[in-house]
C-alpha cells in the first residue's frame, strides 16, 4: 500500500509527499528496532531474574545448614574443654591469636550428654561446606553476570562465591590436619571416632603429650572454623537480603 503510493507520488513528482512518505518508513523501521530491542532486554531481565531466584534459593539453603556447620564446630570446642578440664584442671583461652590476627571461641557450651562416651566422635566430626551453586553457575555459564543493571549486586555476587571458594579450601585444611593427627593415634589405641568410656580418653591425654597437643590443636582449629563459618554466614544472609532487594523491583 505504502509503496504504491510512493510509486504515485513520484510519477506526479509531487516531492512534499515523497519526503513525508520517506519520513513514515524511516519512522517504522526505528519503531520496529526499538520495539524488537526492548522485547529483547524484557527477555534478558526476566533470564536473568530467573537465575537471581536460583541463587536466592540455593542461599537459603546455606543459611538451613549453617547451625549445623557451626554446631559441629562447638562441639568440637566443648568436647576438647571437657577432656582438658578433666585431664589438667585447666580451663583453655577463649581467644585464639594466628600471626597479626586474632579470633573468639563462641561462647562455652556444656558437653551433651549424648556425647559422653564418645568424645573422639566429636572431636574428630569436622563437617565442610559442600553446596550447591546451580544458580551461580547458570548465571555464568550463559554469560548473563553482565546484563545485571545493578553493577554493585553483580560485583558482591562475584565476591560472595570467591569468598566461599576460599572458604572450602580452607574445609581441605582442616580435614587434612584431622587425617593427620588421627593416623598418629593408632599407635595408642585411639580410634578417629572411639566410642569408650571419658575417663580413659581423660587418661589417654594425661599421659600422652602428644595426643593432647593434637587435642588442643583441633579445638583451636575449631574456633578458627567457626569464625570463618559465622562470618560466612552473615555475607549470605547479607547478599540474600540484596538480591531479594532486586527482585522485588518492577
Amino acid at each position: 500500500m505504502l509503496l504504491r503510493r510512493v510509486i504515485e507520488h513520484v510519477r506526479e513528482q509531487n516531492w512534499t509527499a515523497i519526503a513525508i512518505d520517506f519520513v513514515i518508513v524511516v519512522i517504522g523501521v526505528f519503531v520496529g528496532i526499538q520495539v524488537a530491542n526492548w522485547n529483547e532486554a524484557r527477555v534478558e531481565r526476566q533470564l536473568v531474574r530467573g537465575h537471581l531466584t536460583e541463587i536466592a534459593e540455593d542461599l537459603r539453603k546455606y543459611i538451613e545448614y549453617d547451625e549445623v556447620l557451626l554446631g559441629s564446630a562447638r562441639l568440637r570446642i566443648s568436647a576438647v574443654d571437657h577432656i582438658y578440664r578433666e585431664a589438667f584442671g585447666t580451663t583453655l583461652p577463649t581467644r585464639l591469636v594466628l600471626a597479626t590476627e586474632t579470633w573468639e571461641a563462641p561462647p562455652p557450651e556444656p558437653l551433651p550428654d549424648f556425647l559422653h562416651g564418645n568424645l573422639m566422635g566429636a572431636v574428630n566430626l569436622v563437617r565442610v561446606s559442600v553446596r550447591s551453586r546451580n544458580g551461580y553457575e547458570s548465571l555464568l555459564s550463559t554469560g548473563r553476570l553482565g546484563l545485571l543493571r545493578n553493577r554493585p549486586l553483580a560485583q558482591q555476587i562475584q565476591t560472595y562465591y570467591g569468598n566461599l571458594d576460599d572458604l572450602l579450601d580452607t574445609n581441605n585444611v582442616f580435614r587434612m590436619f584431622r587425617n593427620d593427627g588421627a593416623r598418629e593415634q593408632f599407635p595408642l589405641g585411639v580410634s578417629v571416632f572411639d566410642q569408650r568410656p571419658d575417663a580413659e580418653i581423660i587418661a589417654i591425654t594425661r599421659e600422652n603429650p602428644s595426643f593432647a597437643a593434637y587435642l588442643r590443636s583441633q579445638r583451636d582449629w575449631a574456633i578458627l572454623h567457626h569464625s570463618l563459618l559465622r562470618d560466612m554466614s552473615k555475607q549470605t544472609r547479607t547478599l540474600l537480603a540484596a538480591i531479594e532487594r532486586e527482585l522485588a523491583l518492577p
